[in-house]
């Protein structure tokens, strides 16, 4: 006999109570060519934008930072992620530093459209794009 449909998403589903690893907001910070990257993960809404804020302002502070954003784990993100993202381009472009964005996620790069920051940001759609644009 067939499960009904309620019974086969509880079948699909963890049993926890809490959020899903996926939307947590995080940021996890590595080195690589130079630079300081900074991935976001998880929900980067006005609740999440406290918990990855800390390490985008670690990246960007010193003199001439060199960070690149990747947004490419990031679940969701609306204008709060897109403030904290125009905080961490002023901070390096006051600082003498330079910025890469990594972002190949339609509905994100529309938000970035739509708060006429897709042409300051410049997202590429990959690391070694990113990496990449020193070279040229």
């Amino acid at each position: 006999m067939p499960m009904d449909r309620g019974a086969q998403n509880a079948a699909r589903e963890p049993a926890s109570e809490g959020p899903a690893d996926d939307v947590v907001p995080r940021a996890r910070t590595y080195r690589v060519g130079g630079y300081t990257v900074v991935e976001l993960h998880g929900e980067i809404d006005i609740a999440g934008v406290e918990g990855v804020g800390p390490a985008l302002d670690a990246a960007t502070a010193g003199d001439r930072p060199a960070v690149i954003v990747d947004l490419r784990p990031t679940a969701f993100f609306d204008c709060s992620g897109l403030g904290l993202l125009c905080r961490a381009h002023r901070r390096v472009r006051e600082r003498g530093g330079r910025m890469r964005l990594v972002c190949d996620d339609a509905l994100i790069l529309r938000t970035l459209r739509a708060g006429r920051m897709l042409d300051v940001l410049e997202p590429v759609a990959t690391l070694d794009e990113a990496l990449g644009e020193e070279a040229g």
